[in-house]
């Protein structure tokens, strides 16, 4: 496997390696390591990571990954090459010779992602790079059924989807974590978003909309729990000082992801408000499958994604227009009175995540898109 990341962590990467190993395979993921301080060789669950040292920004940290990676690996032979998203897809064509098959595993609608940051440039270049290497891999897997659908529209091409449901393995290590006593439940009404904050996942949305409650709520009775790092928690924090809402807010900062679920135990409301976007109108979070396996409903975009991400289950959340904060607001409060309705919703989301939205059920996808991949190359498999 090759990511773009550290792996420290890195949930998806890390879920697929162990599972992996699991079935009888040896694993080996080339990773990067931006600060100098993580180990250049780690085992871990059975796998291996290799990190390879890089201070490089912006996009030139792609092309000195490429060259490390081929470096470092083009001595040795693979039966399978597993490449996690568009930035490391250009591998394909360097290490083909390496190995049997070769896969991509698309995580997100990445040139329609950086779009939103980049512009029309970006939406081009990382389009042309998408559909040029494409032609050089085996099968692809995707993480969402919105994301297999817009590479069929834009290449033609086949792929399976396999979402990033929560392991009962890590949820069950997480649940039986004892909770500091500084996020122990309280008698307070307890929203949270978990994640990386990025300014398009609506931050200010969620200030503003404590600013709309506090007309009826005191911070005795509702407290909002951010779990995670992220570019825009600074500004989060400042926007939350300036309107003094300080007393309303919990933020944690980064927190490793099994205390993130432990603490996802005590919350009665989780927030997914991506806000409008290319990206971010597809995207399936795997938030909602974290908020379901600890029993939490959600309030979330009514956005294609999202919709999708729930058809056919029980009602375990809301759908609103995550531009108005005075709708947020509103929904809140609604569960909030409403005890008989938010009890009956935890229930739903708990059923969800035990019936469907767990990676135990998801994860045989991976191998039958090997054997899909080793069929179609050989017809012998």
């Amino acid at each position: 496997m090759v990511v773009l990341s550290s792996v420290s962590p890195d949930v998806r990467v890390e879920k697929e390696a162990r599972y992996l190993v699991q079935e009888g395979n040896e694993v080996t993921i080339a990773a990067i390591d931006r600060t100098g301080e993580l180990p250049e060789t780690e085992e871990r669950d059975g796998y291996t990571i290799i990190r390879m040292s890089s201070k490089r920004k912006s996009i030139f940290k792609y092309f000195e990954f490429w060259k490390n990676v081929k470096k470092r690996f083009s001595m040795q032979k693979y039966n399978i090459l597993h490449l996690h998203d568009l930035n490391v897809l250009p591998l394909a064509s360097k290490l083909k010779n390496l190995s049997d098959i070769v896969i991509y595993d698309s995580h997100e609608n990445f040139p329609e992602q950086m779009s939103e940051t980049f512009g029309l440039p970006a939406l081009i270049a990382y389009t042309w790079l998408e559909k040029r290497y494409l032609k050089k891999v085996d099968n692809i897997i995707t993480a969402a059924p919105t994301v297999t659908d817009t590479l069929k529209r834009k290449y033609n091409t086949k792929s399976e989807w396999v979402s990033n449901y929560p392991s009962k393995i890590d949820v069950e290590k997480a649940h039986i974590k004892p909770i500091s006593s500084r996020y122990e439940k309280k008698a307070k009404f307890r929203v949270v978003y978990f994640g990386v904050m990025y300014k398009n996942l609506g931050y200010d949305k969620t200030v503003e909309t404590v600013e709309i409650l506090r007309e009826k709520l005191s911070s005795e009775d509702i407290e909002f729990l951010i779990i995670g790092s992220g570019p825009a928690l600074e500004p989060m924090g400042k926007l939350i000082s300036k309107k003094s809402l300080s007393d309303y807010f919990t933020l944690t900062g980064w927190m490793d992801y099994l205390d993130a679920l432990s603490i996802l135990r005590t919350c009665d409301m989780g927030l997914i408000l991506f806000q409008p976007g290319k990206n971010n109108f597809l995207r399936m979070p795997n938030r909602l499958y974290d908020y379901c396996s600890a029993g939490v409903p959600f309030i979330g975009s009514n956005f294609e994604g999202l919709q999708r991400a729930i058809e056919g289950m029980e009602k375990f959340g809301e759908l609103i227009d995550p531009t108005s904060p005075r709708e947020i607001a509103k929904t809140i409060l609604d569960f909030y009175n409403n005890k008989d309705k938010l009890d009956q919703m935890k229930i739903n989301a708990q059923q969800a995540y035990f019936n469907r939205y767990n990676w135990e059920l998801e994860a045989e996808k991976i191998v039958k898109t090997y054997e899909s991949a080793y069929l179609e190359k050989t017809k012998t498999f």
